[in-house]
């Protein structure tokens, strides 16, 4: 199911590179974002140069760097969210846009977020299928 040119990641090992030498608040909130989006629902987290993307069956539907502050990424979203988090809002299509987030604390990574996370992926999934490696 695949198909991506980037490697992907089939155990929590295979996130060490983008941990190794960041505080470990933001690891913290990395780890914390996984649990958010695997309770998502299942998706393929692409190991990418710099983020870790995650793809439904369909397209990528968000994706989390780790920074030294916390933790950037995006979500890809039917609808326009304001809110303290969304650093930046687009259009990417006429029913898609593009949410880019800062979370800097646990707290930041609430059940708000979490229900983004959930809208952001059923979007971009035609159905259940989902990659028997995909944790």
């Amino acid at each position: 199911m695949n198909g991506s040119r980037w490697p992907v990641a089939s155990r929590d090992d295979d996130f060490a590179p983008y941990l190794d030498g960041r505080p470990e608040a933001s690891v913290a909130l990395f780890w914390r974002f996984i649990a958010l989006a695997r309770a998502s629902g299942p998706a393929t987290y692409e190991l990418q140069n710099g983020p870790v993307v995650l793809r439904g069956t369909r397209r990528i539907f968000s994706s989390v760097r780790v920074r030294d502050n916390g933790i950037v990424g995006h979500l890809v979203l039917p609808r326009l969210i304001t809110d303290r988090r969304i650093r930046k809002a687009e259009k990417l299509t006429k029913t898609l846009t593009y949410h880019g987030y800062l979370a800097t604390a646990p707290s930041d990574l609430d059940d708000e977020f979490a229900q983004w996370l959930t809208e952001a992926r059923a979007r971009m999934t035609f159905s259940s299928v989902s990659c028997s490696n995909c944790m």
